[in-house]
């Protein structure tokens, strides 16, 4: 933030930095995903993109957050991806699908029910039967092939 003081005699620039709470909370309403470690990492890694590992370590203590070198590289590849435009605001997607459809199922008529399930027992009666019939036509088989021996 800058603020100017005009007085008579001199005019003087005032520039105020945003607090290290103040650049953490943006990190984190940008990033609400990313982990602390990661976004310290971002914070040191805006300031002093050159900075060896043992020195962010370093100045992360001082922030009072450990970070390790994944957490360094992860912070690398954020600015890569903010470089290449490909990290946006987040914005809510869409569902593939169309809008759920409020109309009730189709429902079959009563007469229509009623057929559908005298079919199905004559289909299952049918197969009973033959299974039956087949069933008698084996033992009737078998007792002659018993009457036969004796």
């Amino acid at each position: 933030m800058t603020t100017t003081t005009e007085s008579p005699e001199t005019t003087t620039a005032t520039t105020t930095e945003p607090t290290w709470e103040e650049q953490f909370a943006q990190l984190k309403d940008r990033y609400p995903k990313v982990r602390e470690p990661i976004l310290v990492a971002l914070h040191i890694l805006t300031q002093s993109p050159d900075i060896e590992l043992d020195d962010a370590k370093a100045q992360a203590d001082v922030l009072g957050t450990r970070i390790t070198a994944a957490s360094v590289n992860a912070a690398r590849r954020l600015l890569e991806q903010q470089d290449e435009g490909r990290i946006t605001r987040p914005t809510p997607t869409r569902s593939r699908r169309g809008p759920r459809s409020t109309a009730a199922p189709a429902v079959h008529g009563a007469a229509e029910t009623e057929a559908l399930i005298r079919g199905m027992v004559a289909k299952i009666e049918s197969q009973g039967s033959a299974e039956a019939e087949g069933l008698r036509k084996t033992i009737r088989k078998a007792i002659a092939m018993l009457e036969a021996a004796l």
